[in-house]
């Protein structure tokens, strides 16, 4: 049985090898769990009735559910309260530095001093957060706090490199766009203060583990709210009438 009483729906993977037992479906099983549900995964029994068995079980789990998909349509805000002036770094179409992993290849970098306040760009339910982590450089091994958020459309939202012990939402709540989630920081390998920010989906790889791949996103800005572009260096104020496109 495989149970799951977190916010966000969990693939499972699970190995499980045996002794004198037949698994029924054979090893690896992978599964959804939903939010709150308990689910059989397998069945275990004696090859031969009345002898006893040995099975040993191995899993990972992750969150998302790999049947979700982006909504194309969906629009996001820039994830930062009106006013602040944020410059594009990293970004699909740019010159691509440390973005080459299908998790990081749609995201985008946005350069904004550290204690920057971060809002939701979508509303959603928090359904991680890690904020315990210090230390920022170079080495790809550091760890980044971050605050994960699950849309309607099963895509999850994730906003890295946030300072640590400030984060201000906790895991299971609802959010809608605008509120605040959290500071930017330095934290996890980043060579800058900076928001690491992608729309995730989680599939699974045919070695039983998990993967997330990024999706390119729309972003609107000012008022009236309109598509921009996001452009490798653009300057912009975020939803400032008067601003005028760079």
């Amino acid at each position: 049985m495989a149970q799951n009483n977190g916010p966000a729906p969990i693939l499972l993977n699970l190995k499980l090898t045996s002794a004198n037992a037949i698994i029924e479906p054979p090893s690896p099983v992978a599964a959804v769990v939903k939010p709150t549900e308990t689910i059989q995964v397998a069945t275990i029994r004696s090859e031969v009735t009345g002898k006893g068995y040995r099975v040993a079980r191995s899993y990972q789990f992750s969150i998302g559910d790999p049947n979700a998909v982006h909504d194309p349509s969906a629009l996001y805000r820039l994830p930062f309260k009106d006013g602040q002036a944020v410059t594009i770094g990293q970004v699909w179409g740019g010159k691509i530095i440390t973005h080459t992993t299908p998790a990081s290849r749609y995201a985008v970098d946005f350069v904004v001093p550290i204690g920057t306040p971060l809002v939701a760009a979508r509303k959603g339910r928090v359904v991680d957060v890690d904020q315990n982590f210090t230390d920022g450089g170079t080495d790809p091994l550091l760890k980044a706090n971050h605050v994960m958020i699950l849309h309607e459309d099963g895509t999850l939202g994730l906003y890295s490199h946030l300072a640590a012990n400030r984060i201000a939402v906790s895991f299971g709540q609802w959010v809608d766009a605008g509120t605040l989630i959290g500071y930017s920081g330095n934290t996890g390998y980043s060579s800058g203060p900076h928001l690491h920010f992608a729309v995730l989906t989680n599939t699974s790889t045919t070695n039983g583990a998990a993967r997330y791949l990024s999706h390119t996103v729309k972003f609107i800005n000012f008022v009236p709210a309109h598509e921009i572009e996001l452009i490798q260096g653009a300057k912009w104020l975020v939803n400032d009438p008067g601003h005028v496109n760079p």
